[in-house]
């Protein structure tokens, strides 16, 4: 079977290049999604490599060789030399100015990102007048049934995958548990988790350990068990039950809003979300942003069919109330004086 090599635009955008996210995605071998929320994250600290123009993302290309930003990056903390690949200015097609930075960036990247960033080559060629970039082979097919063009395939043999352990091209894909989702807890906050599923059953033990220390406290108040969260080693599932109580109201222009009572009440609910992903300052209100969230985040799984569906948020304003169900995979590991610890897989 012959291979020929497939071929991505490059765009220039006031003397920059820039790639597509799906041919950035394509480099790495790491989901476009994922890269997506990466990119938007380190956005949030003040930190640029790329911007949206109509319907897509485009990916400046660092004007200094990845290796040599990534090798400053380790040498940092024996060399305070600075990179020449410092915040770079552009206009984009909207007329605003990005300053992108690929070294902050480099540092801001997770380990996975940066190793994959190092092997990969952003080799520029140009074709037909056409600035081009090569993104791997693909097979053409002699069968005159079969299309001459199809969809690139990046065989595991050829490339280490950091988030794939298994895929049947166009049907299925899996992915490591600790790869896919990000999650900012913010700095010295009540959260340590940095995945979506993990960072929601954290949130869940707390409030469970909330309300138990709540009504050991006042024996003489009728109890609150709003939550119940159950560790199942038979079925490998957390399980989640929780009825939160939320207010309504009704902001400009007609829009309903809703906000989880605080049914503790201080100190027992209280929550330090540390500047991260959340807002909420109370475990109920963290349960119920967080819940929605990672909800969210299964609804934006692609394509659809695969999307999943381990938790749901309902809301009744009859009885002022929201109820959210989780079923999430776990795994277990034991420390050395015999601890166990359970962690939330991310299955996104």
């Amino acid at each position: 079977m012959n291979k020929a090599l497939e071929f991505d635009a490059v765009f220039m955008v006031n003397g920059r290049m820039a790639i597509k996210l799906q041919t950035f995605a394509k480099l790495l071998h790491y989901s476009d999604v994922y890269l997506l929320q990466l990119v938007k994250k380190i956005a949030k600290k003040g930190v640029k490599v790329g911007f949206k123009w109509r319907r897509n993302w485009y990916i400046f290309l660092p004007r200094t060789p990845i290796n040599k930003l990534i090798n400053n990056k380790n040498n940092s903390n024996n060399n305070n030399s600075n990179s020449s690949d410092g915040s770079n200015g552009a206009t984009m097609p909207s007329g605003n100015t990005i300053n992108d930075d690929w070294e902050d960036a480099i540092n801001e990247f997770p380990s996975g990102i940066t190793d994959s960033l190092a092997r990969t080559s952003f080799t520029i060629s140009t074709i037909n007048n056409q600035l081009v970039i090569a993104t791997g082979f693909i097979d053409l097919l002699s069968s005159a049934v079969d299309p001459k063009k199809v969809t690139l395939q990046f065989p595991l043999s050829q490339q280490d995958f950091k988030a794939t352990t298994d895929y049947k091209y166009g049907y299925y894909i899996y992915y490591r548990e600790d790869r896919m989702s990000t999650f900012d807890p913010g700095d010295a906050g009540t959260l340590k988790s940095t995945q979506l599923p993990a960072a929601l059953f954290e949130i869940c033990r707390a409030l469970d350990a909330a309300e138990n220390t709540r009504n050991g406290a006042n024996p003489g108040l009728t109890p609150r068990r709003n939550i119940s969260t159950t560790v199942s080693f038979d079925t490998g599932t957390i399980a989640v039950a929780a009825t939160i109580p939320v207010t309504p109201s009704i902001g400009a222009g007609g829009l309903i809003q809703l906000t989880a009572s605080d049914y503790l009440g201080a100190p027992y609910s209280n929550f330090t979300n540390g500047g991260g992903d959340l807002a909420s300052d109370t475990l109920p209100e963290a349960l119920l942003e967080m819940a929605n969230l990672l909800a969210a985040a299964e609804k934006a799984v692609t394509p659809a069919e695969n999307q999943p569906n381990n938790v749901q948020v309902q809301f009744d304003l009859e009885t002022g109330s929201a109820t959210i169900s989780a079923n999430m995979p776990f795994t277990t590991a034991a420390a050395t004086n015999g601890d166990v610890t359970v962690h939330a897989i991310d299955y996104l």
